[in-house]
């Protein structure tokens, strides 16, 4: 790599960061019974008089791209918000924002026209308002928050929605409501996600269960990074299935009063393990503890089974006072290869054992009450 192209990368890589490192944030005290991590409340929009994105050309996906982004900053509530375009951004950055959930993976290819406009808490980076350019819609307006906020992130989103709309103009059918590239996005396109870490559900046998009850009632089950990703440290992202037919505000009623009933099975399913803690379970938390002792690397889907184990071990008094109290999702996303390589001011292309081992360090000096005594554990 030639200096000037290092250079580049490097001044690439701060872009986001031009606010200090307050972004990427460690975690805050303790919330061991959090079950629902995160909130996403997103709609999906097509300009009308264009076509679709995957049968669109190159020079509409442009023009589209830049009506979007001029209409957007000409309205004061814009004010806060910066532009991105996905081709210019280094593959760190791309890397980083999929780690948030603010890129999908799929973003991240054919990077042509994509933009991204984005707006995040500098407290708190796991909290951020976006709109996607050039995605599977034209459009996708989005806000995650921490917690269970579908309201008040789906009330923000819908105060951009309004905002664009005083300058243009939206695909929309009588019968079917908005027109989006996925026939299940029809109608008011809109799609609210939680991502819910239940490992008493899952441990205690009941995951087929629980995910055929939810398959019934219209939701759809993902993994850690959606869809077509693994379940990683017993954390799935549960979502409203359509939106045709349903007003928005029983879309949200219905996703609200999921979560409660999730948040309620997972308890029940804790307090059933208490009783009787199962081999198994006290196993698999103390080898956890015991990788987080004496463990040189770690990688981050390890890292994510570990502090799931820990943190039930917690719950259930295996650990004792020798693991501190966590806030286990601010914590797991400071644990991305991408976040660790910004955060440390790494080089650009560090060894993967090198990452590891960061990443081993950071949960130990995070975790351990002892760990100001022996460093060199």
């Amino acid at each position: 790599m030639s200096f000037t192209e290092r250079k580049r990368m490097l001044n690439q890589k701060n872009l986001i960061f031009t606010k200090g490192k307050k972004q990427i944030k460690k975690h805050s005290g303790s919330n061991r019974d959090q079950i629902v991590l995160t909130t996403r409340a997103r709609i999906a929009r097509n300009l009308s008089g264009y076509k679709l994105s995957g049968i669109n050309s190159d020079a509409e996906k442009k023009e589209i791209l830049n009506t979007v982004r001029s209409s957007f900053f000409t309205d004061k509530k814009s004010a806060g918000f910066d532009f991105y375009s996905v081709r210019k951004l280094s593959k760190i950055q791309r890397n980083f924002l999929v780690e948030k959930h603010i890129l999908s993976p799929e973003m991240t290819f054919r990077l042509a026209s994509k933009g991204l406009i984005l707006k995040f808490n500098v407290e708190n980076f796991n909290q951020s308002l976006s709109l996607l350019l050039n995605e599977e819609d034209h459009l996708r307006i989005q806000n995650v928050m921490p917690g269970l906020n579908i309201r008040k992130a789906y009330q923000e989103v819908l105060g951009i929605e309004k905002m664009l709309e005083k300058h243009l103009k939206f695909a929309y059918d009588r019968d079917f409501g908005y027109i989006t590239s996925c026939p299940s996005n029809l109608g008011t396109a809109v799609r609210i996600s939680v991502m819910v870490h239940i490992p008493s559900i899952i441990i205690s046998g009941k995951i087929e269960e629980f995910i055929k009850k939810l398959n019934n009632i219209g939701c759809s089950i993902r993994g850690f990074f959606g869809e077509n990703s693994e379940i990683v440290g017993n954390i799935l992202q549960i979502a409203n299935q359509a939106s045709l037919g349903r007003y928005e505000q029983q879309i949200i009623d219905d996703m609200e009063a999921v979560c409660l009933n999730i948040i309620d099975e997972e308890k029940e399913a804790l307090q059933a393990i208490k009783k009787n803690i199962p081999l198994i379970v006290e196993d698999s938390v103390l080898r956890s503890y015991g990788m987080l002792k004496h463990a040189k690397i770690l990688s981050y889907y390890e890292a994510i089974e570990l502090l799931s184990m820990l943190s039930m071990g917690i719950d259930l008094g295996l650990t004792g006072d020798d693991i501190r109290p966590f806030n286990f999702y601010d914590l797991i996303s400071i644990l991305g290869d991408s976040s660790i390589i910004l955060n440390e001011n790494m080089d650009l292309e560090p060894e993967s054992d090198e990452i590891d081992k960061i990443r081993m360090d950071i949960l130990r000096r995070e975790l351990t009450a002892d760990h100001g005594k022996n460093k060199g554990s």
